[in-house]
């Protein structure tokens, strides 16, 4: 066999077990491990992003420690649901339906964040085509070609990359990661609440807020999400 028929053979069994894995059954264990790898992935994509187009190292993280961003590792459970088993649909048909549900899914997250924090982490009034500020065109063209990414590539790459994992040590990982991001994520979502509430004047009155007021100020979320905006100081 010569090495370039070896390498064909290779080629195509790797393929062929990219095909296998992304058609098995979605599993908890096996969206859990999406989640979390697009949300440490995703995190560092924005870092280098902001580095390469801005020339500033700044944290672009969605909770107070850790590098890790909820929007993207909920972005990639969304495509996941939306397109398993899709492999074989049209590029058009493909593209058109992460977009869609690209630009509905960061509208929400960004009205959450309004309506919860009173804060927004992306502001969008300064491009062509945008809607209120949380969403525009280009980046739900964007959101398109990454559902072709992620189902084409990603996702069955991915699932390979999953089953390797002993299942064993895979399980006690999970468990692990997620009982971190449970309680990180909700002390991020207090410590942004109470921020709101420092803005609205409202006085600490236990031990938890106060604790809060004094572990993270304002100054210090400031530093932590320093691309964040108060809706007040933006005008909404």
């Amino acid at each position: 066999m010569t090495r370039e028929t070896a390498v064909g053979v290779s080629s195509s069994q790797a393929r062929e077990e990219m095909r296998v894995a992304a058609t098995k059954p979605l599993t908890v264990y096996r969206v859990f491990w999406l989640f979390l790898i697009a949300g440490v992935v995703g995190d560092f994509i924005e870092v280098a992003f902001w580095l390469v187009t801005r020339g500033e190292l700044i944290s672009r993280s969605s909770l107070i420690y850790g590098p890790f961003s909820l929007v993207w590792g909920l972005g990639a459970v969304l495509l996941t649901l939306a397109f398993h088993r899709m492999d074989d649909q049209g590029t058009a048909r493909i593209v058109m339906t992460g977009a869609v549900l690209g630009g509905i899914y960061e509208y929400l997250c960004s009205w959450v964040q309004e309506v919860l924090f009173g804060v927004c982490f992306w502001d969008y009034r300064h491009l062509p085509f945008n809607l209120n500020g949380r969403v525009n065109l280009m980046f739900c063209v964007f959101w398109g070609l990454a559902a072709l990414v992620w189902v084409r590539l990603i996702f069955p790459a991915l699932c390979v990359f999953i089953d390797r994992i002993p299942k064993q040590r895979g399980r006690r990982m999970v468990r692990a990661a997620a009982l971190f991001l449970m309680c990180i994520t909700v002390l991020s979502a207090a410590a942004l609440y109470r921020m709101d509430q420092r803005r609205k004047d409202v006085p600490a009155t236990s031990a938890v807020t106060q604790f809060l007021d004094d572990t993270y100020p304002d100054s210090w979320l400031k530093n932590r999400y320093p691309n964040m905006g108060i809706l007040d100081e933006l005008g909404w």
